[in-house]
């Protein structure tokens, strides 16, 4: 499992479990993961934003494709599977995002 999904600070730690244990829902947002670790919205942008340099957002959108990497490695499921079971709902959105993260298409990552 990529470094990225152990981060060694245990708020992210919290934060990164529960976005995992939500990981197939594509409605699970900022709000919900801020509800789910009993913060305000506001000061979960904000403690994010200080630790990552990122949004909420865009945590949640990398630890899913980082999740989507190692599916695919296994080579066992297709894009489309995968994309649907890391929670995106759309495959076009979700090759978009795996590119401009990881520089390359989903479908080279098993090649």
């Amino acid at each position: 499992m990529s470094d990225f999904l152990k981060p060694k600070n245990t708020f992210l730690q919290k934060v990164v479990a529960v976005i995992e244990d939500n990981l197939a829902d594509e409605h699970f947002g900022v709000t919900e993961l801020a509800e789910s670790i009993s913060m305000s919205r506001s000061n979960l942008l904000r403690k994010v934003k200080q630790e990552t340099g990122e949004s909420v957002s865009v945590l949640i959108r990398n630890v899913r494709l980082h999740h989507a990497k190692g599916l695919l490695k296994k080579n066992e499921l297709t894009v489309s599977e995968i994309a649907y079971k890391v929670g995106f709902s759309s495959t076009s959105y979700f090759t978009k995002c795996y590119r401009e993260l990881f520089g390359y298409t989903p479908g080279e990552e098993g090649s």
